[in-house]
């Protein structure tokens, strides 16, 4: 099994499963910073990645994603070039104007290609591919 291996970031003085990721659309890949959260069913990136990706947020497939309060956010899916490590391929993302909780989110869909195991003690996420 391939496996690749992220220390936590820094975020507001705490230690978190915070990575960066590549994404790519039209040819073009650019690294952004994403939060490893297993209660989130979809990856969620904020609208402004979107921009950056030259992606039409609207024109994707609209769903409702639940949040921590229980409210619902619009999100708009679209499929992306994504590379955590040196592993490249396609998925779908949701983007959203409404994310608010100030990083992207890398949600439980991952988790079909990888076995992700969250090492606190050590401050560590391991990603390990299930191909």
């Amino acid at each position: 099994m391939h496996f690749v291996e992220f220390k936590y970031a820094l975020h507001r003085r705490r230690d978190v499963p915070l990575i960066p990721v590549g994404l790519r659309t039209k040819g073009k890949w650019k690294e952004v910073w994403a939060y490893v959260d297993s209660g989130c069913f979809y990856s969620i990136f904020d609208d402004k990645v979107a921009d950056i990706l030259d992606i039409n947020l609207t024109a994707g497939k609209k769903v409702l994603a639940v949040v921590g309060d229980g409210s619902f956010i619009p999100i708009y899916l679209h499929t992306v070039g994504i590379r955590i490590g040196e592993d490249e391929f396609g998925m779908k993302i949701g983007f959203s104007s409404k994310l608010g909780v100030g990083f992207n989110l890398l949600g439980m869909d991952i988790f079909d290609r990888y076995r992700v195991t969250f090492d606190n003690r050590a401050r560590k996420v391991i990603f390990e591919s299930y191909t």
